[in-house]
Formats: structure tokens, sequence, C-alpha cells
């Protein structure tokens, strides 16, 4: 008889026994068997020994188990049943257990996910692998926004396309969500311009630094798209002040009067439909997409549009003086504006020509998709 075989026999006796006081001893050898003999014990074996460790432990008191799952988080011999019987434990037993343990089954973790508290979630998202199956289970049951914003900091964390839209549309509720987000290797750069229109004016410099868009990247589907929409919507127009400021920036543009001086003396007697429409008519984007850059509290959608349409410094910061000046918080965006000034001076006319289709598209899609529902 081997010795394995014999220390074997020896657990089984002792858990046969089943006293309080062989039960301490148990804990303390256990380590010791079940590691030091990994590749000595044959399939039965090792079986066996794993169902009289998982019922005996389960009945030890929470120190001890404490103890068991600290000291076998890292082993890769652990015995699998009683792994999966921690990982279910109180928190202070699981704990090492679900960061740390390699051997945990995918399916064990979407387990606990769904059905243990968010200590056990906040766990799960620290690991230093999550397969994207797992994420996807956090972001549906996720307990709090604490563990999304654990898994997004998570660089290890595998995220599935669907749940990282879903984690890109709730940044704009959730503020903590935007940094990591911006910060992973794996954001796409739609979804990150996406987030252009509710981060702040920080963030909004690290994504047009950070997340390029070439015109190569845009959907040839989305540009079909948005031009069905555009057709469709010049056959719905009416009498109204948007239409008439479309209709005159269209006849200027004809009739070669559309200047750059015209556009500021629109902006500077307070014609906003009228220098709307003049810009979306130079831009080649819709109205509702420059009104937006135009109305934005921040300025640097407006340098990416003048930069885009390749205006020099001294226009671009008349009119942006004069947005400026046309809103309540003066001093705060009189402020902003010399930082707004040297990215209009770093960013290139490619780049911004890029971005801005990105958003006229992107607009233009979502009304399409309104229209659908």
């Amino acid at each position: 008889m081997s010795e394995t075989h014999r220390d074997t026999s020896s657990l089984i006796a002792m858990a046969r026994e089943g006293t309080k006081r062989s039960r301490p001893q148990l804990a303390e050898n256990v380590l010791d068997l079940v590691i030091s003999s990994d590749g000595r014990l044959n399939d039965r074996e090792r079986a066996l020994t794993d169902q009289v460790l998982t019922r005996l432990v389960k009945d030890m008191k929470l120190q001890v188990r404490q103890h068991l799952a600290a000291q076998l988080a890292h082993s890769p011999a652990a015995p699998e049943g009683l792994i999966e019987m921690l990982a279910r434990d109180d928190i202070s037993v699981a704990g090492p257990i679900l960061k740390h343990c390699r051997i945990v089954k995918e399916t064990t973790l979407i387990e606990i996910v769904r059905l243990r508290i968010r200590e056990h979630q906040l766990c799960i998202a620290m690991r230093d692998h999550v397969p994207a199956s797992v994420s996807d289970a956090l972001v549906e049951h996720a307990a709090s926004p604490d563990v999304l914003e654990t898994l997004i900091r998570n660089p290890n964390a595998e995220v599935s396309a669907s749940a990282m839209a879903y984690l890109v549309a709730e940044s704009r509720r959730f503020d903590q969500f935007q940094e990591p987000l911006l910060s992973r290797t794996d954001l796409p750069s739609s979804l990150a311009n996406q987030m252009f229109w509710w981060v702040s004016a920080q963030l909004r410099q690290k994504i047009l630094t950070d997340f390029d868009i070439a015109e190569h990247e845009l959907d040839p589907l989305l540009e079909t798209a948005t031009r069905g929409v555009l057709k469709a919507s010049k056959e719905e127009r009416g009498a109204n002040i948007e239409n008439s400021a479309i209709k005159l920036a269209g006849t200027l543009r004809e009739e070669d009067r559309l200047s750059v001086e015209l556009v500021i003396n629109m902006l500077r007697n307070q014609r906003i439909p009228a220098f709307c429409a003049a810009l979306s008519n130079l831009a080649g984007i819709s109205f509702a997409t420059l009104n937006r850059i135009v109305l934005d509290e921040d300025i640097t959608p407006f340098a990416i549009l003048c930069k885009a349409l390749k205006f020099s410094e001294a226009p671009f910061s008349t009119m942006a003086l004069l947005l400026v000046q046309s809103r309540s918080n003066k001093r705060q965006s009189e402020g902003g504006l010399r930082n707004v000034l040297e990215l209009f001076r770093e960013i290139s006319s490619d780049q911004s020509r890029a971005t801005l289709n990105y958003w006229h598209n992107d607009s233009e899609l979502q009304k399409a998709a309104m229209k659908l529902r």
C-alpha cells in the first residue's frame, strides 16, 4: 500500500469517526494531503477525497472554513467540489476563492452572480480573468453601480459588444463609469464618440485624442440610411422658421454668397436659425446635428465643426466668443475658451471631419430608428 493511499485511508477513517476532536486535525492536514499529493492520487482517490472533504468542511466553524479558503484559493490542485462549496459560502469564506481561484467553473460564477449578494458580485468582478459570459451576468444582475464600475475598471474582464453598449448608455446616468470606460482598450470608437455629448470637457478632449474615427470606418449602411432619412425629411418640410432658414441657406449657397463673414454677422445679430442653417449647409450635416453642436454648453463641439470646415483661427475665435457671451455663465465659459483654442490648433481637419461625419450619421440613424418604431 502506497504512502498516499495510507493517507487517504486515514482521512476516510477520520471522516467516519466524525468527532469534534478529529475535525480540527483534519483541517490542519487537508492542505498537505491534497496539494502535495497532486498527480499521485488516482481519479477514484481524488473524487473520494473531494467528497469527504466537502462533507466535513461544510460543518466546520467559520474560522476553519476561512483558513481553508485562503489557503486553497491559489492552489491549482484544490478539489473542485470543495472549491465549489466554498465559493457559495459566506463572503468572508468565499471572497478569496471568487477573487483568485482559477478552477471555479464559469457556470458556478454565473450562478453566484445571480443568486448571491453584492459582495460576492464585487469579488467576481475583481477576478484576474472575467469571461464575457460572466461579465454579461454581472451587467444583467448587478446589485449596485459599484459592481459595474469594478467590472469596467478590470482590464482583464472580457466585455461583450452588447454589454459594452449598455454600460456606455448607463454612463449617462452614472458619472463614475465614464473615465474607466474611456480608459478601456476594447471600447469601440463609435461608442466613445456617443459618450462625447454627456461627459466632462476633460473627457471630451480624451475622446478626441484617443479615439480617432477614420473615414473608412463609417458604415456604408449608416450612410445609406442617412441619405434615406434626409430625403424623407425634405419631403416632409413645412413652412416654419427652421425650414425657411434652411431654404435661405440653400439659396445663398447657390448664389455663392454664403461666406464666413455672412455667417459671423448672422450670429452677431442673433439670427440663430439662419446661423445654424448656414453652417449645416457648409458642413453637409443635418440642421439637428448642427443645432446640437451650437447649443451645447461646451464650445469643444463647435471647435470641431469649424476645424472640419477649415476655418482659420480668427473667425473661429470670433464666433466662439460670441457664443460664450450669449450664455449666462460667462466667466466659466470664457476661462474654458483658452483650452478649446489650444484644441482647435492641435486637432487636424481630417480628424475633425471624421468626427463631424460620425455625429451626423449617428444622429440621423437614431432619427430613422425612431420613425421605424
